[in-house]
């Protein structure tokens, strides 16, 4: 038999080995991290994956801080915002934690229902931060334990006995008949924009006005950190959705903090480009040859450009129909807001933010291995009603979200701002025409997600709420549809 050279027999592994691929990601969230992460670990091994974030460090865990404790010299580790999850409606986000090895644990809430009016003269100082303290806080009318942990839960110290029996028995009255709608009456989605806005689903279901504006609003609202208008413009299908899938679910929490997260996404990873700009994403013509051309400039320096086989825009709606022409027609205008989280000192000069590579423990950790925590919702009513959340820490920090008073600079330890993208049934419809991956549809007059290899990841890239389970699926469909085994699946 002829042996083949050896020239040759090289040649023929070379063809049968996969073209590798080069895959630039636009931003460094859950979204975009956890694409690259499914990219970079291709069982054939056929993308090179380059990540690019605007900041000077990766965004998902950015905004986080380690918060020392002056008394005790504890450092504990604080995500900003909450990172907390239920069990079933993040079925895929808890799937690829448990696959990656992401130590969790139960978490356990006392909700606070408080009005802002009567609170809005107080200080961190008088916030409620232990479990037995909740209901202690100015303007209180009801505490809720989740999953009923706690029966019966905290007395609000404003409460007489008779008040306080008669709005246990009309809660219980309300929330069993709202848990039965959510199961046994599905909301309107219709055709496009004509899905049933949750404002409609309520009114015809017959829920009390009151229990939706003092309880259900403000729960809700803060979840999605938006004003209570803004929640009932959601698509119906948004919360009750949210509902049935975490109903009886316990929540979760990750120990230590996402940044444990983020470090083994991004594990083996070697070109990730920080403080780099992406300026436009622009589609390569035939005739210049195949490709995406990606614009950045890193930090002050001179733009440059660079082409790559795929794009992924891993980044508010806003963002990228900036960068990427074909989805401002699209997507037309996504409705966003700037929403600010900080994390308070209950009393000045008892925290500081500690700095540097610090040993830090878990602060959902204490002498309970689920303690109980308080998150006060600090709600205005009517024009402009809108809900605050205070979340009281273990180690004794507050976080709060959506400020609805003025707070003193010395009890601020750290502020950060992020876009929330809001949902109507307009843009649900929209995201839907979007991502329904079929480049060769020709019957289409608008970009689709995957046309010309330019791809959309992120919290709002499915139909649901706007939380980080829309992250990972989003990221699942992208690594799917690129021919990705998806490991934990």
């Amino acid at each position: 038999m002829q042996t083949l050279p050896a020239t040759m027999a090289l040649s023929g592994a070379d063809k049968a080995r996969p073209q590798r691929q080069s895959v630039a990601i636009v931003g460094t969230g859950l979204a975009g991290l956890t694409t690259a992460y499914l990219l970079h670990n291709d069982d054939h091994g056929r993308y090179d994956v380059t990540l690019f974030e605007q900041a000077d460090e990766l965004s998902f865990d950015s905004a986080s801080v380690a918060v020392r404790n002056l008394k005790t010299d504890c450092v504990e580790r604080v995500d900003l915002p909450m990172r907390a999850c239920a069990a079933g409606y993040y079925a895929n986000l808890m799937r690829m934690y448990s696959y990656l090895g992401i130590p969790l644990h139960p978490v356990r809430f006392l909700f606070v229902f408080a009005n802002a009016l009567a609170s809005s003269a107080s200080s961190p100082r008088s916030e409620a931060t232990a479990p037995e303290d909740a209901g202690s806080a100015p303007g209180s009318y009801f505490v809720h334990a989740s999953n009923l942990h706690k029966t019966p839960p905290p007395w609000p110290s404003n409460r007489g006995v008779f008040a306080h029996f008669c709005e246990i028995l009309y809660l219980i009255v309300c929330q069993l008949w709202f848990s039965t709608i959510c199961f046994w009456v599905p909301p309107e989605t219709g055709d496009g924009d004509d899905s049933e806005t949750l404002a409609e689903y309520l009114e015809r279901v017959w829920l009390p006005r009151r229990y939706i504006s003092h309880y259900l609003l403000p729960l809700m609202s803060s979840v999605s950190t938006c004003d209570h208008a803004d929640m009932m413009a959601f698509p119906a299908s948004d919360v009750v959705n949210y509902k049935r899938l975490s109903h009886g679910q316990q929540h979760y929490a990750v120990c230590g903090g996402v940044r444990q997260v983020q470090s083994k996404l991004v594990q083996g990873m070697r070109d990730i480009r920080l403080g780099c700009r992406v300026i436009t994403v622009e589609v390569v013509s035939k005739a210049s040859g195949d490709g995406v051309s990606v614009r950045w400039q890193p930090g002050t320096a001179e733009a440059t450009e660079e082409r790559f086989d795929h794009v992924v825009l891993a980044v508010s709606p806003d963002v990228a129909t900036r960068i990427f022409h074909p989805l401002s027609t699209a997507l037309g205008n996504m409705p966003t807001k700037w929403v600010e989280s900080s994390v308070l000192s209950p009393r000045p000069g008892a925290f500081s933010v500690a700095h540097g590579d610090l040993p830090q423990s878990c602060s959902h950790h204490g002498d309970d291995k689920s303690p109980s925590q308080v998150i006060t919702f600090r709600s205005t009513f009517g024009d402009g009603a809108r809900t605050e959340a205070l979340h009281a820490m273990p180690g004794g920090v507050l976080v709060s979200t959506q400020h609805t008073a003025t707070v003193e600079s010395k009890a601020v330890l750290k502020t950060a701002g992020f876009t929330r993208t809001l949902r109507t049934p307009a843009s649900r419809a929209a995201t839907q025409r979007v991502m329904e991956s079929n480049p060769a549809s020709d019957s289409r007059t608008h970009w689709v997600n995957g046309e010309n290899d330019v791809w959309l990841a992120g919290s709002w890239c499915w139909d649901g709420m706007v939380l980080l389970e829309g992250c990972v699926v989003s990221a699942i469909r992208v690594a799917d549809n690129l021919g990705v085994r998806i490991p934990w699946q």
